[in-house]
């Protein structure tokens, strides 16, 4: 009588065979067992996936074009591949954050545009959710863009969105203003904030009931 194969669970996996269900090495083609094949079960060698590289024979002139000019491939697939990961580098270096804190008031949309040279310009938007500001008012909306510079520097800037049916400024409720910024060179992020300005403040106004005082008239000679 055949002795059954020894077994060696420290070295080796084991599944069960699909006819038999007897333990057997994982990686053997067929059951030592039953002799029935294991379907996924290998050889024990390493696959070679150096042949997955080269065109098989069905491609006859994939082939013969990889024989005439794969050398110039190796050559300028890895530089293409090195040119576009240094542009998306650097677009991702050199672009601009948009930062807009939640406001219940103003509702602040705003993208960037990139333009020739360089050159960021934002395009935005800013809804008023809250009172009422006409036109011909001692008080305007405006929209404040903090830049941050990529040295740690801060600037601000003020712009007045405008509406089609009202002045800079102007908007009622539900209105939407329409704004431009243009982003300095080497800023790193611009936060857009809403905010209510006075345009009256530190001016001084003169009652009506005082009237205005007129100087005397030169007498004649």
């Amino acid at each position: 009588m055949a002795e059954m194969p020894s077994l060696d669970p420290e070295s080796r996996n084991y599944i069960s065979c699909p006819h038999c269900t007897i333990q057997i090495p994982a990686d053997v083609a067929a059951c030592p067992y039953c002799r029935q094949q294991v379907t996924g079960g290998a050889s024990g060698k390493p696959k070679d996936i150096r042949n997955l590289l080269v065109p098989p024979e069905r491609f006859p002139m994939l082939r013969k074009y990889y024989r005439e000019h794969g050398k110039w491939v190796k050559v300028v697939a890895p530089s293409v591949l090195a040119v576009l990961l240094l542009w998306v580098a650097f677009e991702f270096l050199t672009r601009v954050r948009i930062v807009v804190p939640p406001d219940n008031n103003f509702l602040i949309e705003a993208k960037s545009e990139r333009k020739d040279g360089g050159i960021v310009l934002l395009n935005g938007g800013l809804t008023n959710r809250g009172e009422d500001i006409p036109d011909l008012s001692l008080r305007s909306i405006g929209v404040t863009a903090e830049f941050l510079y990529r040295d740690g520097k801060t600037e601000n800037r003020r712009v007045f969105p405008k509406s089609p049916f009202r002045g800079e400024g102007a908007l009622l409720q539900g209105e939407t203003g329409t704004f431009e910024i243009l982003v300095p060179k080497g800023v790193k992020s611009v936060t857009l904030r809403g905010e209510i300005v006075n345009l009256g403040e530190d001016r001084a106004f003169v009652p009506s009931a005082l009237g205005i005082r007129r100087l005397p008239a030169r007498r004649r000679r």
